[in-house]
């Protein structure tokens, strides 16, 4: 007898399984592993992939899709009805691509950022595609029983910009990944660290404007999952401000490497125009590491007092943080991170579901 929820855990692989969406639903999923047995979802997972401990799990095939710009159309065409087929009471959406008609729906939306920064994310007639696929979930959202926001300003943008209604709103935070045992080179010099994707919203060139206002031997270290043509984008920006030799850009790194970069950077930052949540934060806090991160409301939700906070385009104020931080400014990170967890996100998520079915 199938469960009465069904959540969409295949983020858990494929393109998004190093990055936020696959980070959080692994998170979720831990959480969620400690309910009773008899209260736990069954996953949706792609066939191939096998299910967590303690979980049932329902397959579905969905072959990846290799180009650019262009939505996947499997899941529309085909995974869509799968899932319908399963009738499940409940179905928990975790992403864009998927996110059925037809079908009782709670989903957790982690933004809204293309909607917010259009001009970056869905203008131009290569983006036509990707533009249309992004109305039509929107509109999706309006018809889930109960949309999980994980910041509230995530929930604000719902009903701003998608139009969902107030009342079905519910914040439900994340928290951050099992911390690994720090392992791995670090950079002799001091040096700060920026984590994450180098997307426009993530304003990855202010770090590098800022480290030129600084003097040697201050170095910036940035790693994250990369495009290429990013990446060089902004080495190529270093270079013009004369800083090429201060700047590691390393790409993706292993989580040992990620803690031991952390434990040992004078300060993360977190420079973006808008986010979600802000699962770096979280992170540098729960390491103890003093955090800068932009004054944007997902970011403060996630700091509190615990952080510093600058304007997103003050390129003398990060500069001047980046060489101003001490140890002593993230003494109050682990205590604030500890108010996240996934057991937490996990009871918000199981109420959400018992508020949905019982409607």
């Amino acid at each position: 007898m199938p469960a009465p929820v069904l959540l969409d855990a295949t983020p858990l692989a494929g393109a998004h399984g190093l990055r936020g969406v696959g980070a959080a639903t692994r998170g979720l999923v831990e959480g969620l592993a400690g309910l009773p047995p008899d209260e736990r979802p069954d996953l949706l997972l792609r066939q191939g992939d096998r299910a967590p401990e303690g979980f049932a799990a329902r397959t579905v095939r969905w072959p990846g899709w290799p180009l650019y710009r262009l939505p996947d159309p499997w899941p529309r065409l085909r995974v869509e009805r799968a899932v319908r087929d399963l009738r499940p009471r409940l179905f928990h959406a975790t992403q864009p691509a998927l996110l059925p008609a037809g079908v009782p729906t709670v989903v957790t939306l982690y933004d809204l950022i293309p909607a917010c920064l259009p001009k970056q994310y869905l203008a131009g007639a290569g983006r036509a595609a990707e533009a249309a696929a992004y109305r039509r979930w929107m509109g999706r959202l309006r018809e889930a029983r109960l949309v999980l926001a994980i910041s509230r300003e995530s929930a604000e943008d719902a009903v701003r910009l998608a139009g969902v209604d107030p009342g079905r709103v519910r914040v439900v935070p994340l928290a951050a990944p099992a911390a690994a045992a720090p392992e791995g080179e670090t950079p002799d010099a001091p040096y700060v660290l920026v984590t994450g994707g180098l997307e426009p919203h993530k304003n990855p060139a202010l770090p590098v404007f800022a480290l030129a206002r600084t003097r040697p031997p201050l170095r910036l270290v940035m790693a994250g999952p990369w495009s290429r043509r990013r990446a060089e984008r902004l080495a190529r920006l270093a270079t013009r401000l004369g800083v090429a030799d201060r700047v590691d850009l390393l790409g993706f790194v292993d989580a040992a490497r990620l803690a031991a970069l952390r434990a040992g950077a004078r300060a993360l930052l977190v420079p973006s125009f808008k986010e979600g949540f802000g699962l770096p934060v979280l992170e540098g806090l729960a390491a103890g590491v003093p955090v800068v991160a932009s004054d944007t409301p997902a970011l403060r939700e996630v700091g509190g007092e615990a952080a510093r906070y600058l304007p997103a385009t003050d390129v003398a104020g990060w500069a001047a943080a980046m060489e101003g931080a001490q140890p002593a400014d993230g003494a109050a990170g682990p205590a604030r991170a500890a108010g996240f967890t996934w057991a937490r996100t996990a009871g918000g998520v199981r109420a959400a579901w018992r508020e949905a079915l019982d409607g």
